[in-house]
């Protein structure tokens, strides 16, 4: 390839790891914003979403243009294809972190929404971010299988927050609202944790050609096999 594709592939690299960085800042803000019922940072997160979305669209451009261009090939073409899929996921993050602020912008509450569960949820997304985003800078197929295995634990850590927030709307029944505003953010960053994951999924794709999800089919197919062989056996 030419000189001027590789300085396309590194351009394209350059700016969905500054995109990452915007929707961590993104999702550190409006936990921030969430936990001290800050409207005015709120609102800032709520602006800067649009430029997440324009990064979006200039990296897709940038993709479709090499592709056109180009022509690439083989892994050439799944680092284009997965840097266009990994700017849409990042979007989604990035609407999500709007979202959680829009529950404060809309609320009339004005009780203490401070909860470590919703601030390790936050914390543990970001490594997850952080940790999807290296994998794809240095290509590394472990560090990525890592962080799609890492949502089981954003998963667990969300089901101890609804479970706690149901308990204290059996006991505490007229701040209802505050708990569910509450369990709302949390399944924002369990969306976020999902989205994340599933760009591990696709870095190990453009590293190998092959995806975790269909490793995860396949397996599940093969016990279904062996568990209808057994049952004949019997």
């Amino acid at each position: 390839m030419p000189k001027k594709f590789e300085e396309i592939l590194k351009e394209v690299e350059n700016d969905l790891i500054e995109m990452s960085e915007l929707c961590a800042d993104q999702t550190e803000n409006a936990i921030k914003a969430f936990v001290e019922s800050d409207k005015e940072l709120a609102k800032q997160v709520r602006k800067r979403d649009t430029a997440i979305d324009l990064m979006e669209m200039k990296i897709e451009e940038k993709c479709i243009k090499a592709i056109a261009l180009y022509q690439p090939v083989s892994g050439d073409l799944r680092e284009l294809m997965t840097a266009i899929k990994i700017s849409s996921k990042l979007e989604k993050v990035g609407d999500n972190a709007s979202k959680i602020c829009k529950i404060l912008l809309k609320s009339n509450v004005d009780g203490n929404r401070k909860n470590e569960l919703l601030i390790v949820m936050k914390d543990y997304l970001i490594t997850m971010l952080k940790n999807a985003m290296i994998a794809f800078k240095t290509r590394d197929e472990n560090l990525a299988r890592d962080v799609y295995n890492m949502d089981k634990r954003l998963d667990d850590l969300y089901e101890q927050l609804y479970r706690s927030m149901v308990s204290k709307i059996i006991e505490d029944p007229k701040n209802l609202t505050l708990y569910t505003e509450i369990i709302f953010a949390g399944k924002y960053l369990e969306r976020s944790g999902n989205i994340v994951a599933s760009i591990g999924d696709r870095v190990v794709y453009m590293i190998t050609g092959e995806r975790i999800k269909e490793e995860e089919i396949e397996e599940e197919l093969k016990r279904d096999e062996l568990e209808k062989a057994n049952k004949l056996n019997k």
